[in-house]
């Protein structure tokens, strides 16, 4: 099981290397979008700037590389003298940057978070990640033991991060809130945990003695948790959005099912053109640099490159039309049987994947400095291709909701494992 913690590990790592901090959540997360300059705005429509009645609200990001650099230094020099501690602090200043520089009609948005807070998740996601990384490593009870403890608390974790990430987001003053019910969370995070934690049980059971039946499921499993992962995508999506609140309104989320299993579906598709496409192409130029007695490391990598190269062509496409069908089914709630918000975007594959490679190459041929432009050039882009038309305007909105505090552990355990659910 060592090498199942490890890919697990790589996996993590690797969505570190391209992730990005989240634009501030209406939901979620809560992107933007790049209509008309305020000042085009402001011309063609003379109503006040935070009254948007009957228009479309820009959404602005406002920070620089520069300015996100000296945060980004500063954070990884302490984290690094105070091996991690100081990671809590340097998550809190990161995110207030970048909350407090994106700007919905003329106001900014801001994180509250307390990073001892987050310190406290943070060291119970840590002992709860090494549990699951090394408990078969012992014993294969104590390895389903861990597993047994993991599908009882994930939900619970699932909901204390949407709650900790909305309820220490406001705008305009106003806190956004988070009013699922633990009953919610198991329903709707519980099927898949069972099916993936179950297929981890499965291989270790295997590694530790040949059972036909155990080596069944270990094939049935995965190949049921692939045919449901648009529908467990679509029900996560709904139990964040659909529950979420701001002041006194609630948001909800309209079903998308189809629409997920759609892009999923032509998402395979299209990898499967582009997987053979690279197989007749790697296996011709393999042939070539065998027959010129190439070493047969270069072969690997080109291999690995080409396998890259497909999942970086439809990481985008996948990506980007999810995040439209999630922001294109989410409203605030009705008045008057309308809905006071309705949300859009206007982002694109071929433009986010120029970005990504522009980034990447940037930051590979800087070593790492170049990583706070990257990350600042990839915000900019995803919350000003966000839209927010409104009904009945933003001031409809004018109650606050008092929300009690909320504990820091979700939020911190979601980073570790990857429950992240911002788009």
């Amino acid at each position: 099981m060592r090498g199942i913690g490890r890919a697990w590990r790589a996996a993590a790592w690797s969505r570190a290397i391209i992730d990005t901090p989240e634009p501030p959540p209406a939901v979620s997360t809560l992107p933007a979008a790049p209509v008309a300059a305020p000042e085009a705005t402001a011309t063609a429509h003379p109503a006040p700037e935070d009254r948007l009645a009957g228009y479309e609200a820009p959404f602005l990001f406002t920070g620089t590389g520069a300015e996100y650099f000296r945060i980004w230094v500063v954070n990884l020099l302490l984290s690094l003298v105070t091996l991690g501690v100081y990671s809590a602090w340097a998550k809190v200043r990161k995110t207030r940057y970048f909350w407090q520089n994106t700007r919905l009609a003329g106001h900014a948005f801001d994180y509250h978070g307390r990073p001892a807070a987050i310190l406290r998740g943070r060291i119970l996601a840590l002992l709860l990640f090494l549990a699951y990384s090394w408990s078969f490593e012992f014993s294969l009870n104590a390895g389903f033991a861990t597993i047994v403890v993991l599908c009882v608390l994930a939900p619970w974790l699932l909901l204390k991060s949407a709650q900790f990430r909305l309820r220490n987001t406001s705008h305009r003053g106003l806190r956004f809130g988070f009013d699922a019910t633990l009953a919610d969370a198991y329903r709707v995070a519980l099927p898949p945990l069972v099916l993936w934690l179950g297929t981890v049980g499965a291989g270790a059971t295997i590694a530790y003695r040949q059972s036909a039946g155990v080596f069944a499921a270990l094939i049935i499993l995965p190949l049921l948790l692939s045919v449901l992962m648009p529908w467990i995508h679509a029900r996560l999506k709904w139990f964040v959005h659909a529950h979420a609140s701001y002041g006194d309104r609630m948001f909800r989320f309209e079903p998308a099912g189809k629409a997920f299993y759609k892009t999923y579906l032509k998402a395979a598709a299209l990898a499967i053109v582009l997987g053979i496409g690279a197989f007749a192409i790697g296996t011709v130029f393999m042939s070539l640099m065998t027959i010129a007695r190439v070493h047969e490391t270069i072969i690997q990598l080109v291999a690995v490159g080409l396998a890259a190269l497909t999942y970086a062509l439809v990481l985008p496409y996948m990506s980007v039309r999810l995040q439209q069908i999630v922001w294109e089914h989410t409203q605030v709630d009705a008045t008057d049987g309308q809905p006071v918000v309705h949300f859009g975007t206007t982002i694109r594959a071929w433009p986010l994947l120029r970005l990504v490679f522009v980034n990447v190459c940037l930051t590979l041929v800087t070593i790492g400095l170049y990583w706070p432009f990257a990350a600042v050039r990839f915000a900019r882009y995803r919350i000003e291709c966000m839209r927010m038309s409104s009904i009945a305007g933003i001031d409809a909105v004018t109650r606050a909701r008092l929300t009690p505090g909320t504990s820091a552990v979700g939020d911190a355990v979601g980073d570790t494992f990857g429950f992240d659910i911002g788009l």
